[in-house]
């Protein structure tokens, strides 16, 4: 039987044999979706073996794989326990695999795209909200890049995240079964996509079906889950001036054992006063009086999702691009208290 050679799927595919190439080595800068998709049903189609030898010698393997963390210069990202847990998960699953991580902190596109090729990395993890720059990033270098909790519309991309709508809407459906109508919502400006935007959008979803709503001056918007002295602002307004709310939907479970301390100094008691619910299910909940009724994530789960997508996509540079979305769930504590119903 004759090998089918690049020359062979380019002539079927009607592209250069320099576009064939492009896409077995998935450097899909230069090349369409539409051509990209048409050339790969082709070679299955037609039985194209690459010459892994040749490829080897075109790209000597560094082993090292970058993680991008989402943060600006003047805080420390991994203060997050969200964050923390991730990087953990998936650094001990790269040196399993013989692989080294080289981990950043970064805020700015330009300095993502040059640090990717300065250090010869041969995949990335982009971890944290990286929405409005995906594309400009995808299409910035020709390895194998995979993105945690970001939203993009783009095909190609290969995302592992949660399903933030239902957390959102758990949260709010559980404030309501226990009697709550006049809610808050804390957390990190809400966008036009995202992370925080869905779990927003979830949240009023679950509202509206009671005919109920959230008013403008129930969201409070952070900078960053870090910023204490923003959270203690609220919390204090909060406890001081609007009594009228009863409970307080909170986007991080960092955030919301900040926000409880900051009504407590405040005096006001949680829940007697205020319920809280949080996001997460980290440690912490367990460990805070009252214990924190929060929505639950499987972070070590979706680490090694993460981590798994990439080596098969180094593996198998062909491979389609995979979008996991993991389910999430309520986990009731002590933190929420029933109130008689309006309703």
């Amino acid at each position: 039987m004759q090998m089918v050679t690049l020359r062979d799927i380019a002539r079927a595919a009607g592209v250069s044999t320099m576009t064939v190439s492009n896409v077995v080595n998935n450097n899909l800068s230069k090349v369409s979706e539409e051509n990209a998709t048409r050339i790969r049903a082709l070679i299955k189609e037609m039985g194209y073996v690459p010459n892994s030898s040749a490829r080897s010698l075109a790209k000597r393997s560094s082993k090292i794989i970058a993680l991008i963390l989402r943060g600006r210069p003047d805080e420390n990202a991994l203060e997050n326990p969200h964050n923390a847990i991730l990087v953990g998960t998936m650094i001990q699953m790269i040196q399993q695999r013989g692989y080294y991580a080289m981990l950043s902190i970064m805020d700015s596109k330009d300095e993502i795209s040059k640090s990717l090729q300065t250090w010869n990395a041969e995949g990335a993890i982009f971890l944290g909200m990286f929405d409005n720059e995906i594309e400009t990033l995808y299409r910035s270098s020709d390895i194998p890049m995979i993105f945690v909790d970001s939203y993009s519309s783009l095909r190609q991309l290969s995302n592992v995240g949660i399903n933030d709508y239902k957390g959102g809407y758990l949260a709010a459906k559980h404030f309501i079964e226990h009697g709550h109508h006049n809610l808050a919502f804390v957390g990190p400006q809400v966008l036009s996509n995202g992370v925080v935007q869905h779990r927003f959008s979830g949240f009023c979803d679950a509202l509206s079906e009671y005919d109920l709503s959230l008013p403008k001056e129930n969201i409070f918007a952070i900078k960053s889950a870090t910023e204490q002295s923003s959270i203690a602002k609220i919390g204090e307004a909060i406890a001081l001036y609007r009594k009228d709310i009863t409970g307080i939907f909170v986007t991080s479970d960092e955030i919301a054992a900040f926000l409880i301390q900051s009504l407590r100094n405040a005096g006001a008691k949680v829940p007697a006063d205020f319920s809280v619910i949080g996001f997460d299910d980290l440690v912490v909940c367990q460990q805070m009086h009252p214990q924190l009724t929060t929505i639950s994530q499987d972070l070590e789960q979706k680490g090694k999702l993460a981590i798994e997508i990439l080596f098969h996509k180094l593996a198998d540079p062909l491979a389609p691009a995979e979008s996991l979305i993991l389910d999430v769930e309520l986990v009731e504590r002590e933190s929420v208290i029933t109130l008689e119903s309006e309703l």
